[in-house]
C-alpha cells in the first residue's frame, strides 16, 4: 500500500538524511527510502540537510525533488555551513513534523530490508533499535557487510559504551526509531558520530522507556570515503564517551 502524503501539520515519521559530499550515493539513498516507504500506508517526511557539501550533493537533490515532484514532503536544508551530524540530527528532530523520528544515512548503507524491518515495528515500542550481528572471523550469520577493520570498530564501540553506560544491548548506533518528542526532550550536545550512543542512553535512563532490538543488515559503502574518523569526529565520539559514564556515576552516587 503507498505512503500517503503529510496532512497538514499531522506526520507519522520524519526521516532525517544527513548528507556531506555524497554526490555519488544521495540519490540511491533517497531512491532505496521511497521504495521502502511506500509499501506502507503511513505519511512521512523527508529532511535532507547538506553539511557544506563541496561537490554538486545540494544541486542534485534539489533537482531531484522538482523532477520527481517531492515538494513539501522531501526537504533540502543547506546554509553552506559544516555543523557536524549530531548537530543536525538535532536541528532535524526539531524542525520534523513526526510522531517518530529516523536517521538514514547519505551513503545509501541501509537497504531495503533493514528499512522495511524498521518500519514495521514502528509503535511497538518507544525505541526501536536495529543491531548488527558483526563477526570478524565468521561470515555465516553476519549481517555487517564492512570491511573487517569498520567491523572491529563497531565492536569495540559497542562494548565500551556498555561498559561505561551499564545498558546491555547489542548496539547503540545506526538508524535508531525513537519517538521524536524523546528526542527533542534529550538532546546531547554532540555534534560527532557519538551523538547517537550517547542520545540512547540518556533515554534509555528512564525504567519507563520501552525500547525493542531487531536484527538488520548494512551494506559496504559503494563509493567515496566515510568521514566517521576525521579528527574532530573522534575529539566528539570522546567528549560522548566521558558524558556517558559522567552521567552514570553521578547519578549513581546521588541516588
Amino acid at each position: 500500500m503507498p505512503a500517503v502524503p503529510p496532512r497538514g501539520d499531522s506526520v507519522d515519521l520524519s526521516i532525517f538524511v544527513p548528507c556531506y559530499n555524497e554526490e555519488k550515493l544521495i540519490l540511491r539513498t533517497l531512491d532505496t527510502i521511497r521504495d521502502a516507504a511506500s509499501r506502507y500506508p503511513f505519511s512521512y517526511e523527508v529532511l535532507i540537510y547538506d553539511d557544506g557539501s563541496k561537490d554538486t550533493s545540494p544541486a542534485l537533490v534539489r533537482d531531484y525533488i522538482d523532477r520527481n515532484g517531492l515538494g513539501g514532503r522531501f526537504e533540502l536544508i543547506s546554509d553552506g555551513k559544516n555543523h557536524g551530524i549530531g548537530t543536525n540530527y538535532f536541528r532535524a528532530a526539531e524542525r520534523g513534523k513526526g510522531h517518530y523520528f529516523i536517521v538514514f544515512f547519505g551513503d545509501n548503507s541501509e537497504p531495503v530490508e533493514s528499512m522495511t524491518k524498521m518500519f514495521d515495528l514502528m509503535g511497538k515500542a518507544d525505541v526501536i533499535i536495529p543491531y548488527i550481528d558483526s563477526r570478524i572471523l565468521s561470515t555465516k550469520f553476519n549481517t555487517d557487510h564492512r570491511s573487517i577493520f569498520r567491523r572491529l570498530i563497531s565492536i569495540l564501540f559497542a562494548a565500551l559504551v556498555r561498559f561505561l553506560s551499564g545498558h546491555k544491548i547489542r548496539y547503540f548506533n545506526g538508524f535508531i526509531l525513537h519517538r521524536r518528542q524523546n528526542v527533542v526532550k534529550n538532546r546531547v550536545n554532540a555534534y560527532g558520530f557519538g551523538f547517537q550512543a550517547e542520545l540512547l542512553c540518556r533515554i534509555l535512563d528512564d525504567p519507563s522507556v520501552s525500547y525493542l532490538e531487531v536484527k538488520v543488515s548494512c551494506a559496504p559503502r559503494a563509493a567515496g570515503s566515510p568521514t566517521v574518523f576525521r579528527f574532530h569526529n573522534l575529539v566528539s565520539v570522546l567528549g560522548s564517551f566521558w558524558r556517558i559514564f559522567a552521567r552514570r556515576w553521578f547519578h549513581s552516587h546521588r541516588s
